[in-house]
């Protein structure tokens, strides 16, 4: 009952201003034409009350675009009457004694309707685009939104890993092998396991954070950010993983800025980063390269790997894909680069799989990611130096 009490008065408001707009729409097609006409009655001769005939058809082309076909109708309905009223003989009757006057008259009646049958066509069209595209942008801001909510809880198990075992192998370490360890080595293992517990904290904050947005709860926090700068976090996250890898990071503007989530998003990198050394060997290089196209800014990956067949392309973002190369070669489960796929979608950003251009074999994959506005208007000048390389 509150409920209903409660939703009442507004409905009865709208119901008012529909009422009253509509009202308006009413009274306005019925009085323009009258006084389209009597000014125009005044201002023209008999020989050019054709104009009148147009002035009034305009009169209902207004009242078709800017109000409904009720009003349209009304409008034409008018200005047929105030052509008959003010132009025909005998005047200032609603009789016509001239069957070409009858002739136009009609005329007017019916292009005026026709017109305002179109419009409200037209009108009626457009609303139903304008809901359809509404409704595909729910939907697909629906499903990136359940695909990050799903890539942040199965990142809780892929991403983990890692840190996890090097927490465990330190904790072991100095347990077991305590009497043969010096202090030093000690203090060293407890300060890796500590760095870890505390990445690992920050990580799991933001990620459970993360995941409250497929309950519609929380908004991506954004941060305008030097794409340098996540790089080298991410370069400096993948040394140590992988210690002695070739990774060479080419960010040939530091003025590129992205606007995103920075642990996210260098989360999702550092997947496609590790998965590209996993596959190269420390003894290849991997490369980072990055160029500014049509307001987004690009990162390619490329590695020396195997690579990943074109048919199986798509697939590898599947989770728990075991197609072609993938990521599970060596994780075991196939979620990086589902993972990866589902941050940089939240993000209104792409990825992709493609062939390197400039070697002969390995995979390049494809970031792209919306530019900050702070990098536009630099770069829509520096176009013109040319597109870079992918390595």
């Amino acid at each position: 009952m509150m409920n209903s009490c409660r939703v009442s008065p507004v409905l009865m408001n709208l119901a008012s201003k529909l009422t009253a707009k509509r009202c308006v729409e009413y009274v306005v097609a019925t009085v323009l034409p009258i006084l389209v006409a009597s000014m125009l009655y005044w201002v023209l001769t008999e020989a050019q009350y054709p104009i009148a005939l147009m002035a009034l058809l305009l009169c209902s082309v207004w009242s078709a675009t800017y109000g409904s076909l009720g009003s349209a109708l009304v409008a034409a309905s008018v200005s047929f009457l105030s052509f008959n009223f003010f132009f025909t003989a005998p005047q200032f009757t609603l009789v016509m004694d001239d069957l070409n006057d009858w002739a136009l008259a009609i005329t007017l009646l019916i292009v005026a309707a026709l017109i305002g049958l179109q419009t409200e066509q037209l009108r009626r069209k457009l609303i139903d685009d304008a809901q359809a595209r509404a409704e595909i942008e729910r939907i697909t801001h629906e499903k990136d939104r359940e695909l990050l909510r799903t890539a942040l809880m199965s990142s809780l198990s892929h991403d983990l890993k890692t840190p996890l075992a090097t927490m465990i192998g330190a904790t072991s370490s100095v347990r077991e092998l305590r009497d043969d360890l010096t202090p030093a080595e000690q203090d060293e293992l407890l300060d890796s396991v500590l760095s870890e517990a505390r990445r690992l904290d920050r990580y799991i904050r933001n990620l459970l954070d993360m995941t409250r947005l497929g309950h519609g709860d929380l908004s991506l926090d954004r941060q305008e950010i030097a794409l340098a700068d996540l790089l080298a976090s991410v370069a400096q996250r993948v040394k140590k993983a992988w210690p002695g890898c070739d990774l060479r990071v080419r960010a040939t503007e530091a003025s590129y800025i992205v606007e995103v989530h920075p642990a996210l998003v260098g989360q999702a990198l550092f997947n496609l980063v590790d998965n590209a050394v996993k596959f190269s060997g420390v003894e290849k290089p991997v490369f980072i390269n990055t160029r500014f196209d049509e307001g987004d800014v690009v990162i390619d990956i490329v590695d020396h790997g195997p690579g990943i067949p074109e048919a199986d392309r798509d697939a590898a973002f599947d989770f728990f894909n075991t197609l072609g190369r993938g990521d599970h070669h060596a994780a075991g489960e196939g979620l990086g680069l589902a993972i990866a796929k589902g941050m940089i979608s939240a993000h209104g950003g792409s990825i992709m799989i493609m062939d390197p251009v400039s070697i002969s074999r390995g995979t390049c994959v494809r970031i792209r990611l919306p530019a900050s506005a702070s990098t536009l208007p630099d770069h829509d000048r520096q176009e013109s130096h040319g597109p870079h390389s992918d390595h």
